[in-house]
């Protein structure tokens, strides 16, 4: 197997050099520059030779190519050197829509010899051969309407794409088509390779025309255009400095040509000094977007985002950064950091949320809702916004229940969840359905278990309690083991046991209150307790010591403060045991035990019978339950100190108002007042008016030896007026004198 890739001439003195020796030389140059430029290359346009659009005088639309260069498959430059106008004449034939346009390179023999010097053959000599290219317009749908194919070896590839990795295993394809190790075809053999250069829009018709370029065909045209490449394996910034950027500047109004570029030029701030050598700060700038279809993997390095002037250094700015942890983290573990640098002005922030794009699709911005929001200072949002985070984790509820946490079973479906409840009302732990409620914190403080709605500062519902099962399952509240150990639960249900028990084993059960003092707590010093009285009974004892409501000075058996004791229904009545006997008598034959109750509204003392009596109108009978006055006696009344007067006894309701009124005459006692005007003469008045004329009697309280005569006039409802006279000698002098008088009239 020959190793011979190439051959060239060599001179030497006194040789005779013919065409043939020349056409080698050049065969050979042109080859070694082929094999570069597809080597190192790929074909396609290099530079130029754009399609462009303009209206003639005559207003027609004209494409034309613009200068350029480009390589096609066998490594032949095509040079366009001025703008070149596409025939219309070439469309003719094709069909209305976007049609392909190309290029491909030509030659032409030229500068034949001048008579006399012809050669003895039948060739024709040239002593030039011009290259140039074609334009080729068309669909061109397959491969041998394209390129003429590539000869490796001794095998001939129609498709170029195949021929690189024909002996690799798998037999990969280079999409780019460039074989630098092909045998290119001879000179003066210029075979088939059409480069893509772009679309028009064509209408058919006679003639035809051009259509005005479209963002779709303008789209289209960038696609099926091809341009060329780099094939390398490393890339060697000469100055420090692999910048990867667009190659057009638009020009923007009010700006000068070096404006423009300067603006996209290195400057001095990007520059940095290190060691004893001056280079950019970062040796790789992509000032385009860039796109990975792979993965992107850093070696010990971050990724910051800068500002947009990219002075975060230079100005004492917060750089944001993202890192693997150099060393290993607290458990020999590796971290991802996410650097928020350290807060100046306002807290720094990590936020995620959604985002819909927006604006010119060449410089894409976006309308962003936040979502979740970590700050430099390790606090945590979800869904809070702008709110600077005040708590370690804040998170803003949504919907009409004020969702706020869900937890996914293994399924994915939702076992549990975090709410305010309906109408936002409280914090609400519930399950799969957001309306109904676990556990349940009221805005009011009420804590509600199985409702929503809690009346009371612990409000428990919907609970099991099946019959049979009055101890163990179904509990609402359990402390401790059971047993010895001590239990506590609150049981609601049909069951024996009560509803709340604090379990030693009593028996019956018992809810015991201890205090230890100086004892112990299985022995305490002070003990009581409320529980069943005996086994097998609903009755309810209280033990141990004395009972206050509404007063911590407790000075009876049960002490209640600021209410009434009360008893009511069929049985309702306040009983109490003779102290001489002490014991409960049900039928008490000698006063063992009274009874204060009611019955058809009249309050009765009992002691087996009723004995005193009260009425709603406010009267007290004794001997009778209908008393006719507000005190009626069926009996006689004793009075005195000793019981040894009986009370007056009429068969009139009379008032009465008794009094002694002095010799000086001003005086007041009860129900009346006197007054004294001029000698013998006294006025008595009622400050409260009888209802009718009264029966008024009064005495005079003479000295042993007066002979004063006294009587009444001007008896009315409200008083009465008293004339005392001397009579002594037969005389009516008017006289002063003390008496005593009795009015007595008819009672309200």
């Amino acid at each position: 197997m020959t190793t011979v890739f190439a051959e060239r001439p060599h001179f030497f003195e006194g040789q005779f050099l013919g065409a043939e020796d020349l056409e080698i030389l050049l065969a050979y140059l042109r080859e070694q520059s082929a094999r570069h430029l597809l080597g190192a290359h790929t074909q396609g346009v290099v530079a130029g030779i754009d399609l462009a659009s303009r209206t003639d005088p005559s207003g027609g639309l004209q494409y034309f190519l613009t200068p350029g260069v480009a390589i096609d498959g066998y490594g032949r430059p095509i040079v366009v050197l001025a703008p070149t106008q596409l025939d219309a004449g070439l469309f003719a034939v094709q069909p209305t829509g976007l049609v392909n346009v190309w290029i491909r390179y030509d030659e032409t023999s030229a500068g034949g010899v001048r008579r006399g010097f012809e050669v003895c053959d039948s060739v024709d000599a040239f002593a030039r051969v011009t290259e140039s290219f074609s334009i080729v317009v068309g669909l061109k749908s397959t491969i041998a309407q394209r390129e003429a194919g590539v000869a490796v070896a001794d095998v001939t590839f129609g498709d170029a794409r195949e021929a690189l990795g024909n002996d690799l295993p798998g037999q990969p394809i280079a999409c780019d088509g460039s074989v630098a190790a092909q045998l290119f075809p001879p000179s003066g053999d210029p075979d088939l390779w059409l480069v893509p250069v772009g679309r028009v829009p064509w209408t058919q018709g006679a003639p035809g025309s051009f259509g005005a370029p479209t963002e779709t065909s303008e789209k289209q045209s960038l696609l099926f255009r091809r341009q060329a490449g780099v094939v390398a394996e490393s890339v060697i910034a000469a100055n420090g400095l692999l910048r990867l950027r667009a190659r057009w500047t638009d020009r923007v109004a009010g700006k000068t040509v070096d404006q423009l570029c300067e603006a996209h030029a290195v400057q001095e701030k990007d520059l940095v000094k290190c060691g004893d050598r001056v280079r950019p700060l970062e040796p790789i700038w992509l000032d385009e977007h860039a796109r990975f279809r792979g993965d992107a993997r850093l070696f010990g390095t971050r990724v910051e985002w800068q500002e947009q002037l990219g002075t975060d250094y230079l100005g004492g700015g917060v750089p944001l950064a993202m890192r693997r942890r150099p060393e290993k983290n607290e458990q020999n573990g590796a971290d991802l950091q996410v650097l928020l640098g350290k807060r100046t002005l306002g807290p720094n922030r990590l936020v995620i949320g959604a985002a819909q794009a927006k604006g010119d699709p060449c410089q894409i911005e976006f309308d962003f809702t936040p979502g979740v929001v970590v700050q430099d200072d390790a606090k945590v949002g979800v869904g809070t916004e702008a709110t600077v985070l005040a708590h370690p984790l804040t998170i803003r509820t949504t919907g009409d229940n004020g969702d706020a946490v869900g937890l996914q079973a293994a399924d994915g479906t939702i076992a549990w969840q975090i709410n305010f409840g309906p109408g936002k009302a409280g914090l609400n732990f519930t399950q799969t359905d957001p309306k109904l409620s676990n556990f349940f914190i009221g805005n009011n403080g009420n804590v509600g278990i199985g409702t929503l709605t809690p009346q009371a500062k612990l409000d428990v519902q919907q609970t099991a309690a099946p019959q049979g099962n009055a101890l163990g399952a179904n509990k609402w509240l359990q402390l401790g083991s059971g047993g010895d150990a001590g239990r506590v639960w609150v049981q609601y249900g049909a069951q024996l046991a009560p509803l709340m028990v604090l379990s030693d084993l009593d028996d019956p059960p018992q809810i015991q209150f201890q205090q230890i003092g100086n004892a112990q707590e299985d022995a305490p010093q002070f003990l009581s307790w409320i529980g069943h009285a005996r086994k097998l009974s609903s009755d309810i004892a209280m033990m141990g010591g004395n009972v206050g409501i509404g007063t911590v000075s407790i000075n009876r058996s049960l002490h209640v403060e600021g209410s009434d004791v009360h008893s009511g229904g069929g049985g309702g009545g306040f009983s109490f045991a003779n102290r001489n006997t002490g014991t409960f008598v049900e039928t008490p034959a000698n006063g063992e035990r009274w009874v204060w109750y009611a019955r058809d509204g009249v309050a009765r003392l009992w002691s087996s019978g009723d004995k005193v009596f009260v009425t709603p109108q406010g009267r007290l009978g004794v001997g009778t339950d209908a008393p006719a006055e507000a005190l009626d006696v069926r009996g006689n009344v004793k009075l005195g100190g000793a019981g040894n007067y009986f009370a007056l006894g009429a068969l009139a309701n009379w008032r009465v108002i008794a009094g002694t009124v002095p010799e000086a005459g001003n005086a007041a006692n009860s129900g009346w007042t006197s007054s004294h005007a001029i000698t013998g003469s006294y006025t008595v008045s009622f400050p409260v008016a009888f209802d009718a004329t009264p029966i008024v009697v009064v005495t005079l309280v003479d000295p042993l030896n007066d002979d004063n005569t006294i009587c009444v006039r001007g008896v009315g409802q409200a008083g009465f007026t008293v004339l005392i006279k001397d009579i002594t000698g037969g005389g009516t002098t008017a006289q002063d004198s003390a008496f005593n008088f009795v009015a007595l009239g008819p009672r309200s």
